[in-house]
């Protein structure tokens, strides 16, 4: 009887985690919503997964770009895919770049100020002031407006050739004249 029972307990706790073992999506953010997420696999499959009703607290916001790795549960329906569980594995460039940054490598030290919302501010270069920035893939846009002349704007748009946690080194492309390389404050 003793037997009986433990063999009982194992193939309950055997049944309980194969219960408990979720799906899971692993892939780099293409669009998010409020409501859903849409991943791009490494095989190129596109999965969207809701996210109405999720704890934020396990399943956080997201940005495109980030890689990400999703458990998820099948929605009665059959057909809807909802996270439990959102784990960012690699953080997107969007998250990286907002902040301060300094160049001091030249005669004049260059601050720039890069907000969440798309602002953007200059320190150390008297003729330029800038309005916003974006960024697509390696390309960084600042719109820049003369000093001079506020109306008059233009692009400058930089190659990002390195971006982590502490330094931004961008190469001019068009419009802009000199190279920046940026650390952290």
């Amino acid at each position: 009887m003793k037997r009986f029972a433990v063999l009982v307990a194992v193939l309950a706790l055997i049944a309980g985690c194969r219960r408990n073992a979720l799906p899971v999506v692993e892939g780099q953010v293409i669009d998010a919503t409020i409501h859903s997420v849409t991943v791009e696999t490494p095989d190129g499959e596109s999965v969207s997964l809701s996210t109405l009703g999720t704890d934020p607290m396990l399943v956080p916001g997201v940005l495109p770009g980030d890689v990400v790795r999703i458990a998820y549960e099948v929605l009665p329906d059959g057909e809807t895919f909802r996270a439990v569980q959102l784990d960012i594995t690699t953080p997107s460039a969007y998250r990286l770049i907002p902040g301060i940054w300094r160049d001091c490598s030249g005669p004049v030290e260059v601050g720039l100020v890069l907000a969440e919302d798309g602002s953007a501010q200059i320190t150390g270069i008297e003729s330029l002031t800038l309005q916003d920035w974006s960024l697509d893939g390696e390309q960084l846009a600042f719109t820049a407006a003369d000093a001079a002349d506020p109306k008059s704007t233009c692009t400058l748009l930089y190659f990002v050739e390195k971006l982590d946690a502490d330094s931004l080194v961008v190469k001019p492309i068009s419009g802009a004249t000199l190279p920046l390389s940026l650390a952290r404050q």
